[in-house]
């Protein structure tokens, strides 16, 4: 694990230069904070306000440690919390009628020695896991399409309102495949090892596309991919209004 670490540190600055001890000290800030987070969700504090105030952290130390851009880093950052708080709205009702959270049958004979009743909801450790797998996707997605009409602007800055919207959706199009493909590989990647499981075993098709686990998973995946296309537009949107003042 040391010697991984070393080598991301190497290859960052290698790459990046001075900015990769930037990028190395933001994400050691955020494990920690993530750390700090399970801490406090363990000890019995709020998962959803852990999970409103570590958003904040990563979003901040994530966008605004690496982005030197003002412009950019502001609508992304703005646009991040936004698309999060909208996805709440589907997600509180969506894990509620789904029930996926808590332990599969598979999980039983390993926590039959262990009480259950430890005082966490288990909807809510499931929200917050949704909320803190889609924000990476979401403020990546941003991000390079707000960096993508900066860029626009530094040729031409008088480019009006409606077509830097459309060449924002221009720079979208080709994010969100590439965004998808990222969610869905992570999703495939975690769960291979238990789909071959549940293959040898001999489990019905329609019983592993049912199971609990699967299906908690593929609505986070959803969630995410939505997450991300809403990015696009909104982050257009943002981004000619933050503009406005300096232009007029």
């Amino acid at each position: 694990m040391m010697l991984l670490t070393g080598i991301l540190l190497i290859l960052l600055v290698l790459v990046c230069g001075w900015q990769g001890l930037t990028i190395f000290f933001s994400l050691s800030l955020n494990f920690v904070v993530i750390i700090l987070a399970l801490v406090l969700v363990a000890g019995g504090f709020e998962p959803l306000i852990v999970s409103g105030i570590l958003s904040l952290i990563l979003l901040a130390t994530s966008i605004f440690m690496n982005t030197k851009q003002p412009l950019t880093a502001k609508t992304a950052f703005v646009t991040s919390l936004i698309v999060v708080l909208g996805l709440l709205i589907i997600i509180v009702p969506l894990s509620q009628l789904a029930a996926t959270y808590g332990f599969g049958a598979e999980d039983a004979e390993e926590i039959e020695g262990f009480g259950l009743a430890i005082g966490l909801s288990f909807q809510k450790i499931s929200i917050m896991m949704i909320i803190l797998g889609s924000l990476g996707a979401i403020a990546e997605t941003s991000i390079a399409v707000a960096s993508g009409l900066v860029e626009i602007l530094e040729y031409d800055a008088q480019m009006g309102p409606k077509q830097l919207f459309k060449a924002g959706i221009a720079i979208g199009e080709k994010i969100i495949a590439t965004a998808f493909n990222t969610l869905f590989f992570s999703f495939f990647g975690s769960f291979l090892s238990l789909t071959m499981w549940f293959i040898q075993l001999g489990y019905p098709i329609s019983k592993i596309v049912n199971h609990k686990i699967l299906i908690g998973e593929g609505l986070a995946l959803l969630i995410g991919v939505i997450g991300v296309i809403a990015t696009v537009p909104l982050t257009s949107w943002l981004l000619n209004y933050f503009r406005k003042p300096k232009d007029e």
